[in-house]
Formats: structure tokens, sequence, C-alpha cells
């Protein structure tokens, strides 16, 4: 597969060895130690590296290796990339197994990582921005605003393809989803279409094989999920499907709802037959070793569904008591995400009012508790469909969300206030938030690490401030 336009700032930094080659990690000699993330639980088996155990001359590098692993992973994003290009020893540290899994665990929180998907015709885009929460946003105003007359002001900075930290694009592309800083994204490429998973920041990709052989009678049902079995260590995509089938007796044709799931380092797809059919995906869909997506089912008992990642079965979770089949009908918009490690459930009641619902007991029908809600007629002359495109839920309960004025915007349950954070400029995108990692997919590829590409990346010209680049990923 080829993607095409890689975007980056206009001092990119690049890992070399002077020659123009990229430098190999080689295997380190020494020690294997067991090591463990302070909570009583082993990580990784990871190698002491030989650098770290002579003199050097930096006086950090003399620290013992685990406090040095837990130093860097705490740093902002571009400080670590900084750090990769001192020298290779620290090349060696950062590029460790054991540091990725780290920097999972104990990334600063104050920064979002954001991805704009654009589809423009046949092309699709991504484009990734990194800002900082804890910037004063240009404009706010309260929910209590009772004459709702409060607008924000222009002059936001823009979200959009000229300021993406880097980006690339190919034909239909869609994103499926991100898990610890891995992408899983579908090319939907005629007439054999394929998914692939991404590590962006390393600039590594790995092809899975083909879903079926059979196509014809398979339609893809535009549903896919992508996560991390914490059991098993396994990362898995499931794709829902449609498979048509006829009676030449009766003159009937049926669609029947199959999923095809995916584990990355086999070499095929396991078929599960007569699953529930997914509605719309969730904004945050990974919880407790499972994804979950609303249903297109009418029945109250089986609008949440998850699939376990372990057992790789579907179940039915229950919604708040109060959802029948009267009150489903004054619903719409109906999303799924994590909040605090709590499930949560939002949607739009009556088309007045914007609440949300937190599962503080996952699987208990009774632990549902309303988390806060929103009157839309105070704030701001809001639209009904603004908060239908929720981004996430931060820890202290803030959520990020895509408002009719094209901007992103945080509203704040404590202090009920709304602050507009960035602009998205005049074309109309699909945002999700997502972690940047060091995560390598050598280390969850298994069998297949081999098949592991590095993206080629060749310049083709330069403006003011971005180079525009083409990418090739062979599968």
């Amino acid at each position: 597969m080829v993607l095409h336009g890689c975007k980056r700032r206009r001092e990119p930094i690049i890992v070399g060895d002077g020659k123009g080659d990229t430098l190999v990690d080689k295997q380190r000699q020494g020690e294997c130690t067991m090591l463990s993330d302070g909570r009583g639980d082993t990580l990784v088996r990871s190698r002491k590296p030989q650098a770290l155990t002579s003199k050097s001359e930096l006086p950090l590098l003399d620290l013992p290796y685990h406090i040095l692993y837990d130093i860097f992973a705490r740093l902002p994003l571009l400080n670590i990339l900084r750090c990769r290009c001192v020298c290779k020893t620290l090349l060696g540290l950062l590029k460790d197994s054991y540091f990725s899994t780290v920097h999972l665990t104990r990334a600063p929180i104050v920064t979002t990582n954001l991805i704009l998907q654009e589809n423009v015709g046949k092309w699709g885009a991504l484009h990734f921005f990194t800002f900082d929460l804890q910037e004063s946003a240009l404009a706010s105003c309260s929910s209590d605003n009772q004459n709702g007359n409060c607008y924000f002001s222009h002059g936001l900075p823009t979200l959009s393809r000229t300021n993406a930290d880097f980006s690339f694009r190919t034909q239909r592309l869609t994103l499926v989803g991100s898990c610890n800083g891995l992408l899983c994204l579908y090319f939907a490429s005629s007439p054999n279409p394929f998914y692939g998973i991404c590590n962006p920041l390393l600039g590594e990709c790995l092809k899975l094989p083909p879903v079926t052989e059979s196509a014809p009678a398979y339609t893809y049902a535009n549903y896919s999920g992508f996560g991390y079995s914490t059991k098993m260590k396994q990362y898995k995509v499931i794709s829902f499907m449609y498979r048509t089938s006829s009676d030449p007796q009766l003159s009937t044709v049926s669609k029947q709802m199959v999923a095809n799931v995916h584990t990355l380092g086999s070499d095929s797809w396991r078929r599960i037959e007569n699953v529930p059919c997914p509605e719309r995906s969730s904004f945050d869909p990974f919880l407790n070793g499972a994804l979950h997506w609303i249903t297109n089912s009418g029945k109250p008992s089986e609008l949440i569904s998850s699939f376990d990642l372990e057992n790789e079965m579907f179940k039915a979770i229950p919604p708040p008591p109060h959802f029948n089949v009267q009150y489903m009908k004054k619903v719409v918009g109906i999303n799924i995400g994590i909040l605090r490690d709590c499930m949560c459930m939002c949607y739009i009641y009556n088309g007045v009012e914007f609440e949300v619902w937190v599962m503080k007991e996952y699987g208990v029908q009774d632990s549902w508790t309303k988390e806060f809600s929103i009157d839309l007629k105070f704030y701001c002359k809001l639209q009904v469909d603004d908060l239908r495109r929720p981004i996430k839920f931060f820890s202290n309960g803030d959520l990020l969300f895509i408002s009719s004025y094209d901007s992103i915007v945080c509203f704040s349950p404590q202090k009920r206030t709304f602050r507009e954070m960035r602009s998205l400029g005049p074309w109309l995108k699909e945002v999700s938030a997502h972690s940047l990692s060091f995560l390598s997919l050598k280390e969850v590829a298994g069998s297949k690490k081999d098949k592991v590409r590095n993206l080629k990346v060749g310049r083709r010209r330069e403006r003011r401030y971005n180079t525009i680049q083409e990418i090739h990923i062979h599968g």
C-alpha cells in the first residue's frame, strides 16, 4: 500500500548514523532482570543495557537504569524524541521494550493527542496534533447563561492539514481505532480491501491477511474494532460484515451479520456467526478487556453489546434502569465512552438535554448513576446535533466534543463552563483521541515480526513551514 503526503515540522527529529542510514538497535548483552511497575506487577523481562554499567560522559547515565526509565517516561514527547538523538546509549535505552511499557502508564496527562480524519472524494487522510490542555482558551461561557446570548470569539488556533505535527493520506482510508499507541486502519481499496496496524510515532506498519476469500458474498458493514486482551497479551481486530444469501424458490434475498476476528501474529481470521448488528461505533469503546457498541436493536436489554477479547464472545450490557421502549423513542445520538475507568453513556433526551450516565460497577444495571446534564437551551444557542460528536472524557470529568461552530470545545461539569480550544477550519472532519507511544509492532506481532515494515519516506517538495513527503508501505 502507498501512503502519500506525510507532513512534518520544519525541524524534524531524525535518528541516524550521520551517513544517511537509519540506526538499528543492536541486541544488547547483559543480565536479564524482571522489572516492576511499582504496583506489584511484573511488566516485562528486559535486558540490562551494557552501556549503562560503564562510565559515561553523561552524569545522568550513572543513575540506576530503572530510575532512568521512570524519569524519561514522565517527560513530554518532544523531549523524549530529542533525547533519542543525543547518543547511541540513550537511543538504545529509549528503544527498550520496558521503556515503552512504562511510558504508556506514566506519560504526562497535561497534553492530548488528536487525529483528524479527512475524506475528500476517494482520498482519505489522517492528521496528528498535540496540544496542551492547560493552556488558556480564547473564549468561554457558562451553561448557566439564561439568555443564551454568549458567543465564542474568532481567531482560535486551527487544526488543519497545514499545521499538523505529521499526517499521511491514501485512497479510501478509514481509522478503525487506537490502542496503546497503535492504530488500526482499514483500506477499502478495490478489489482487495485490507486492514493494517501502524505506529505513526515509530513509523512501523503491519499489513494483515485478507478477511475473506469469498468477497462477492460478503459486504463490509463499515464497523470494526481494535483492542488488547490483557490476560492473553494479544491485540485483536474484529470486522463486521454482511453475508448475503438468496432463496431461488421464494425469490428473496437476506442479509446476516457475521464477525471476523484476527489476532496479531496469526495467519488467518476466525468467523463468528449470528452476531449483534452494530449501529454506530463508540468514541472510547475499550474497557475491561472488551469492546463495546450501540446496536440497532429496539429492545433496551440489547442496546449495548460487548465483545470479550479473551473468550471472543458477545454479551449484552444492561442500560440504565429507566431505559424502556417509550424512553428510547425520545433519545437520540447515544454514545458509549469511558469516564474514570467506568463505562458511561451519553445521549440527547427530548431534543433539549444532554445527559451523561456512568456505570459504577461494570455489568450491574443498578449501578448506573447520572453524572451530569447540559441544558441545550442555555449554551450559546447550542444545536442538538453538536453533542452527538463527543471525543473523550478526561480523568477530571471534563468532556471534549465538536460544536456546530466547527471547533473543539471542552465542558467542565464542576465549573459548568465551556472552553473553546481549537478551530477545525472549513472542512467537516472526524476527530478521535489517540495516545502516542513507543510500543514497537515487532514486540506484539509474534511470529509475524519479520513482516513489520518501516515507512520509507521520500521527500517531494518543501513549503515554508512543512515538508511534504511521500510514504510507501510495502506489505
